[in-house]
C-alpha cells in the first residue's frame, strides 16, 4: 500500500511538473497618434488539460509595473479587449489575451508586457517578453494627414529640385558668357561678328524670358 501511494504521489508530481504555460507577444508594433492599436498576446499549454478559469493583465515598462487598464489614470476609457464577442471564450478556447489601446498618444510609446494565469490542477502563470509600441506624430493639412517623415521627404525633394535648377541656370549663363568671348575675339580679329551677335542676342532674350 505504501508503495502504491508513493507511485501515485510521484505520478501527480510528474504531472504538475509537465504542466507549463508559455505566453507569446509580437516584438514591436507601430501606430499613428490618435489611432487604435492592437497589442497581441497568446498563450499555449504544455499539457492537453484545459482550464475554465483564468485572468490576464497588461503592464507597462516592467512586469508588475503600471497596469494598463481603464482603472489606470493614464488609460481611462482607452483600453478594451480585442475579442469580437464572448471574451471569456476567446481567452479560454482561443487562448488570446490581446487588448486594444484607443486614441494612442506620443507618451504611450514604450514596452507593454502581457501576464496570463490559468487555473488547472494548479495555478499556471506566465508572461511574455513584451511588445514595443512606437507612436508616431501626424500633421493635419487640407489635403489629408501626413506623417512628419512625409514632410521631411517633401522638403528634401524640394531642395534637390531647387539645386538642380540653380545648376542648370548657372551652366546656361556660362555658355552665353563663352559665346560673348568668341564674339569679342571675332571683333578684334576684324572678322564679321554679325551672325554671332544675332545668335547671342537671341539666346540672351530666351534666357531672360
Amino acid at each position: 500500500m505504501r508503495g502504491l501511494a508513493l507511485l501515485l504521489l510521484l505520478g501527480a508530481l510528474r504531472g504538475c511538473l509537465l504542466q507549463n504555460i508559455r505566453v507569446s507577444q509580437i516584438p514591436a508594433v507601430s501606430a499613428t497618434e490618435g489611432s487604435t492599436v492592437t497589442l497581441q498576446c497568446h498563450y499555449t499549454l504544455s499539457s492537453t488539460e484545459n482550464g475554465s478559469l483564468g485572468w490576464y493583465r497588461w503592464y507597462r515598462h516592467v512586469l508588475g509595473g503600471p497596469e494598463v487598464s481603464n482603472n489606470s489614470r493614464n488609460y481611462t476609457g482607452r483600453v478594451s479587449s480585442a475579442c469580437q464577442s464572448d471574451c471569456s471564450s476567446e481567452f479560454i478556447n482561443n487562448r488570446s489575451a490581446s487588448i486594444q489601446l484607443h486614441r494612442v498618444q506620443i507618451p504611450d510609446t514604450g514596452v507593454y508586457i502581457c501576464e496570463v494565469a490559468l487555473e488547472l490542477s494548479r495555478t499556471l502563470q506566465g508572461h511574455g517578453n513584451g511588445t514595443f509600441l512606437n507612436v508616431t506624430v501626424t500633421v493635419s493639412t487640407s489635403w489629408g494627414r501626413f506623417t512628419l517623415y512625409h514632410w521631411i521627404g517633401a522638403g528634401a525633394l524640394g531642395l534637390l529640385m531647387s539645386f538642380a535648377l540653380y545648376l542648370n541656370c548657372k551652366e546656361h549663363k556660362q555658355v552665353i558668357r563663352g559665346e560673348e568671348m568668341i564674339c569679342a575675339y571675332k571683333k578684334q580679329a576684324n572678322m564679321d561678328p554679325t551672325d554671332c551677335t544675332e545668335q547671342l542676342g537671341e539666346k540672351i532674350v530666351h534666357s531672360t524670358v
